[in-house]
């Protein structure tokens, strides 16, 4: 018997899009430091989450520092 539902396997689906330009020569350097299995996209992605975190978190330095 088969289910009319289909099941996604894997990553949950990506919600928001954007088109992001970079300095020439970026993507090369991004390239050049990837992982094994990791992607581009996977890279940004990950950039992009600890830069959040590392702004909206506590100042770092004292009450007075950024």
């Amino acid at each position: 018997m088969t289910s009319s539902k289909v099941r996604s396997v894997g990553r949950p689906p990506m919600e928001d899009q954007t088109l992001a330009r970079f300095p020439k020569g970026t993507l090369g350097r991004i390239k050049s430091v990837l992982r094994e299995t990791e992607s581009q996209a996977d890279f940004i992605r990950e950039a992009v989450e600890l830069e959040l975190r590392r702004r909206e978190g506590p100042p770092v330095g004292g009450p007075d520092r950024a």
